[in-house]
């Protein structure tokens, strides 16, 4: 079909620019041939007339359904069947186009921008040259407000940590925090990527720097952080104890907000599920974190998580803080579950059940049949 369409009148290549966009995109991955009619035509639907968009909502989703991003990533994806290799630069019949989709004077190219900014660190790993002088930029807040939330967008589609690129982009990475509420759905993207970020930050950040983004993260930041924060614990698997002592330990006593105002309700689960993700560090856990365990308001699954970790016989004046703690005064419902940890706290430390936590929680367990 290929020799047929390229040799197609403008205007019918016009009316056909989805249809051909999402063909050049389908293919890109596997045709064999016919690279000439491929760049021919991608440069043809690239250069056509679109209407103006002024949408600055959700980009990515705008990008992969407007024909201009359908041909960026159908480059993109040819591309990648080359293997290209770090340092070894992009090919020539690339780099024109990219480098031309990255200025931002063209208004309808945005959509491609939003994808390159998407696989910004294939890029920059392959022509770090070009990355820097074409690509990186459009990130920056104090260039252009709106290209840079569209690429960051982009960027935090699929955001990876790389120590080089990393490097280049921080000072706009650090002031990103300062457009959270800019990044629409990806905000939370961003909040659990800059805690990766601090839990591992090497070379490339102070913990000042660190300690500065997180507090100014707002609430929701905040409290998708401390998801964050539980997903890479319990991900350690066999390693948790170190990495709660290697990463998580220091995150929290440098790096997490102390003041009473941002130690918000809506982190409480995530807190006690951090705790107990800690496995033989949970003393540990309890003693750091502990002071600012909340009540969680549907305790069933912490309780459960609780049980099966089996701290409740191996720590159990910790197990009974953190339940005495997360259910508060007046519960509105208690999982069966807390029975059986309150007999392994009882049976580990018998002298336990005259502790006044332990009669109130015995109490409330009692009033709901459990």
């Amino acid at each position: 079909m290929a020799p047929v369409v390229v040799s197609a009148q403008d205007d019918l290549v016009q009316a056909l620019s989805h249809g051909i966009g999402w063909w050049l995109q389908a293919v890109g991955k596997t045709f064999k041939g016919h690279e000439d009619h491929f760049l021919v035509l991608s440069r043809r639907i690239l250069q056509l007339e679109y209407e103006k968009d002024e949408d600055t909502d959700d980009p990515v989703f705008r990008a992969i359904n407007h024909p201009v991003g359908h041909v960026t990533q159908a480059l993109l994806d040819w591309w990648y069947r080359q293997n290209p290799d770090d340092g070894q630069g992009l090919p020539t019949a690339l780099k024109p186009i990219f480098t031309e989709i990255c200025e931002t004077q063209n208004a309808k190219f945005r959509h491609g921008r939003v994808l390159l900014a998407a696989h910004a660190l294939s890029l920059f790993r392959v022509d770090k040259a070009w990355a820097e002088q074409h690509l990186l930029p459009l990130l920056d807040w104090s260039r252009s407000e709106a290209e840079a939330q569209a690429a960051w967008e982009g960027f935090l589609w699929s955001p990876r940590l790389y120590r080089p690129l990393m490097e280049v982009i921080k000072p706009a990475f650090l002031d990103t925090v300062h457009h959270y509420t800019q990044l629409g759905k990806h905000n939370e993207q961003f909040a659990a990527f800059l805690t990766f970020a601090a839990l591992d930050p090497g070379d490339t950040f102070t913990i000042a720097q660190l300690a500065t983004a997180i507090r100014a993260l707002p609430p929701d930041g905040l409290r998708e952080s401390a998801k964050t924060l539980v997903r890479a614990l319990e991900g350690a698997g066999d390693q948790r104890e170190d990495y709660w002592k290697n990463r998580v330990l220091p995150f929290w006593e440098k790096i997490w907000p102390k003041s009473k105002d941002q130690a918000s309700d809506a982190n409480a689960e995530s807190l006690a599920r951090l705790c107990i993700a800690a496995g033989g560090e949970f003393p540990s856990a309890m003693a750091a974190v502990g002071n600012w365990l909340r009540v969680v308001q549907h305790p069933d699954y912490v309780i459960r998580r609780l049980l099966e970790s089996g701290l409740s016989s191996r720590s159990p004046e910790d197990a009974l803080r953190l339940i005495f703690t997360i259910l508060g005064d007046q519960p509105s419902w208690l999982p069966p579950e807390l029975r059986q940890c309150l007999d392994a706290i009882g049976q580990a430390n018998p002298n336990l059940r005259q502790d006044y936590r332990f009669i109130r929680v015995d109490e409330l367990a009692r009033k709901f049949g459990i």
